[in-house]
């Protein structure tokens, strides 16, 4: 007879595996906390005490500005205002903006000022030209500017006007004791200036999808050629005589204006370019074959093909 299949059920008891038990000495899971200030208050004074409460009130600071830089940085993200932060997902539009404020905060910037005037121009922080002429005149730096212009006279289509071809900026420096701006000097002993001309705008390059132009066929340049000219003597000032004011970053323009760091090799330079690889030469029979490219025995064409 064969065997009937029994309906009864059999219940078997599965136990969780147990944790192993703790090191002698060891304070169990549940009794473990956190060390507080108030805790450490308790203890004799110590300057080993005292760094302490130091590094524990500095990580508090830290995590507290984290929550409310992120918190902020997701309001920025959200708000679709920023058009570096569209096109992109949320984690990452919250992530740039945190990178921003963050930056802002090294350079002195608030928030709204750190997301207002902070990008990133071909993998590099880039400042828009008034935050960076701003911060010099913190750092105690002024200037007095002279504009060169040239007449140029009426056209059927227009009237004359006055071309500007050039910005001088003579530098001047706080004096704390005496409390007025002194000139800048060189060894000299004349007064600092930086220029940007047209001629400089002449040759100076910039890349633009793909070529190589001069920076004066620029749009701003042809229409605003003063600020542009402006702009650019604010840029050499930092760069020249206060490098420690906004250290790491750049002016935008300047930014857009540098070759990408992943431009396609046929867009780079001609000197940059990867040599190019000729085509090979086309041989004939008997040379393909001379050179045991073609044929089943060396000998046998050899012979044929003698030299």
């Amino acid at each position: 007879m064969q065997p009937t299949p029994s309906n009864t059920t059999v219940d078997v008891a599965v136990t969780p595996p147990t944790a192993p038990p703790p090191a002698p000495g060891a304070i169990p899971t549940e009794a473990r906390s956190r060390v507080t200030v108030e805790q450490l208050a308790t203890l004799p004074d110590s300057e080993r005490r005292t760094n302490w409460i130091n590094s524990l009130v500095d990580a508090e600071v830290a995590r507290q500005n984290y929550a409310q830089d992120r918190a902020m940085a997701r309001e920025f993200a959200l708000c679709g205002q920023f058009d570096d932060l569209k096109g992109v997902s949320t984690e990452q539009a919250v992530a740039t903006a945190m990178v921003k404020i963050n930056l802002g905060r090294s350079w002195g910037f608030n928030c709204a000022d750190s997301m207002r005037n902070i990008y990133f121009v071909n993998g590099k922080p880039a400042l828009e030209q008034d935050i960076v002429a701003s911060k010099l005149q913190q750092a105690g730096i002024a200037w007095d500017p002279e504009f060169a212009y040239e007449e140029v006279p009426a056209t059927k289509t227009g009237r004359a006007w006055r071309k500007c071809v050039g910005c001088t900026l003579w530098l001047k420096e706080w004096n704390k004791i005496e409390q007025r701006y002194q000139p800048i000097k060189d060894r000299k002993g004349e007064q600092v200036a930086v220029s940007f001309t047209l001629a400089d705008a002449e040759n100076a390059k910039y890349w633009e999808k793909g070529q190589e132009k001069p920076l004066s066929e620029k749009f701003n340049y042809r229409s605003y050629p003063g600020d542009m000219f402006y702009w650019r003597c604010i840029s050499r000032v930092r760069k020249y005589y206060a490098p420690h004011v906004l250290r790491g970053g750049m002016l935008r323009e300047e930014a857009l204006e540098m070759m990408p760091a992943d431009l396609p090799p046929d867009q780079l330079p001609r000197e940059l370019q990867p040599p190019e690889v000729l085509p090979a030469e086309r041989k004939t029979l008997a040379e393909r074959v001379k050179a045991n490219e073609v044929g089943p025995d060396v000998g046998t064409q050899n012979a044929m093909f003698p030299e």
